[in-house]
């Protein structure tokens, strides 16, 4: 039966709750911007309250949304194209702007929980698309777009083709609005600002925006400038791709060793395993990592200087460590919906402070750190948690021996069981001999 390796050799557990209150700042600012943006001149008004009263802030629920969209921005970017082309920043007069992806023509991808008529394309996006097209001087875009429901059921994932007819015009537009939005900045006051999309919808700063008496926004891509045709060729190479990421890796990385015998029967020539590999899937596991991505991006840019990965390997075990202030640091999710007291991590989280455990001991440091989001609870969404390990040469050979064991071909039930929240779903199950049921 299913033992927790890591517990006998946990030293100590704390929370470290000014770390925590560090990474919650860096990830309200870590988009804080100092130039004008394209995002700006989008919905001027709501960018300038945006800027002017940090003290009005969305609610819980809406910042977790927002930040997963953040998430799902990265996770699409490495899935779909290359570090070469993504994220890539343009100026023009004294405009800056990120493109999703820009390698022959700009990418804008979008992520909404609010669903658009079917072939409709929300005026938003063009004016944000044709803008990065006008900065680039290229006259035609891609805009993909991701709705997915707040249940993260039912995903879909639509791609279009955007050809524009009088960049200058554009351009002229977008001089007209910065220095519109910079004259509202510098005497303090929206006055002249354009209502935005948002006014009626919910917007965070509707009691105080004064949208209802402001002018009506005007479009700096208009609809007789902009041809946009559905690409279901597009469409199906995001849908490939995304599949395709959700291949199973060779070799031998840290994860393997966490479930040793389920790496080992899915390692056996004859093994059929039943994964569901559709777009949809993946759609709905980039989603449920974006929180993750966020918190990754705030240890790597919100500490200059902070964030590091280091590379480890032991034997043909290759993977890379991320450190944060020089300690070992794993960032991870879980659907519990109360929070887990700290002494019971090693039982109730095993596998994470398992991988904690064998990070600690390829990297040489007794203490790791381990950020566990807690995405089914509505307040304090994430914890920091410094774990102290003892033993770590032993550690080391649990580590070295389970890949051995993997490289030699083992038998799997050689190798350590899963445990049983594992076993009730395992494509291998009941066989394998994790739940008591002889392998």
């Amino acid at each position: 039966m299913y033992e927790a390796f890591s517990a006998k050799f946990v030293r100590n557990i704390d929370a470290n709750r000014t770390i925590k209150d560090e990474l919650t700042a860096a990830i309200r600012t870590q988009g804080a911007r100092r130039r004008i943006s394209v995002t700006d001149l989008v919905n001027p008004r709501q960018a300038f309250f945006r800027r002017t009263r940090p003290d009005i802030q969305p609610s819980a629920e809406r910042a977790q949304t927002m930040m997963t969209g953040t998430g799902v921005h990265a996770q699409f970017e490495r899935t779909i194209s290359t570090e070469e082309f993504a994220e890539q920043f343009v100026t023009y007069e004294d405009i800056v702007g990120k493109i999703d992806i820009y390698e022959d023509a700009p990418v804008e991808l979008k992520t909404t929980s609010f669903q658009d008529r079917d072939g409709v394309v929300r005026p938003s996006y063009l004016d944000q698309l044709g803008m990065y097209c006008a900065m680039t001087g290229i006259p035609r875009g891609h805009l993909v777009v991701y709705y997915t429901p707040r249940s993260g059921d039912g995903a879909v994932l639509s791609a279009y083709a955007v050809e524009l007819s009088n960049l200058a015009e554009i351009r002229t537009g977008m001089i007209r609005r910065r220095d519109l939005f910079q004259r509202a900045l510098d005497a303090g006051t929206p006055s002249g600002l354009p209502q935005c999309e948002w006014y009626g919808r919910r917007c965070d700063y509707q009691d105080v925006c004064g949208c209802e008496a402001a002018p009506p926004l005007e479009r700096v891509v208009r609809a007789d400038m902009a041809t946009v045709t559905r690409d279901p060729g597009l469409e199906d190479q995001i849908n490939e791709k995304l599949r395709r990421s959700g291949a199973r890796p060779t070799g031998y990385r840290i994860h393997h060793l966490l479930f040793p015998r389920k790496t080992a029967y899915r390692q056996q020539p004859d093994a059929v395993v039943e994964e569901d590999e559709s777009s949809e899937a993946r759609l709905k596991e980039i989603r449920r990592r974006g929180f993750y991505e966020a918190l990754t991006k705030a240890l790597q840019y919100g500490f200059p200087g902070g964030f590091r990965s280091i590379p480890v390997g032991l034997r043909t075990l290759a993977d890379r460590v991320s450190m944060f202030r020089g300690v070992p640091t794993l960032v991870r999710t879980t659907g519990f919906r109360r929070m887990i007291d700290r002494d019971r991590l090693p039982q109730e989280m095993s596998w994470n402070v398992d991988r904690l455990a064998f990070i600690c001991a390829l990297a040489e440091s007794a203490q790791g750190r381990l950020i566990l989001y807690y995405n089914a609870i509505p307040d304090d969404k994430f914890m920091v948690y410094e774990i102290g390990f003892k033993d770590l040469p032993t550690i080391r050979a649990e580590v070295e021996r389970r890949v051995a064991l993997l490289e030699s071909g083992a038998a799997p039930d050689k190798l350590p069981p899963c445990p049983a929240w594992m076993y009730e779903t395992c494509e291998f199950a009941p066989h394998c001999g994790c739940g008591g049921v002889p392998a």
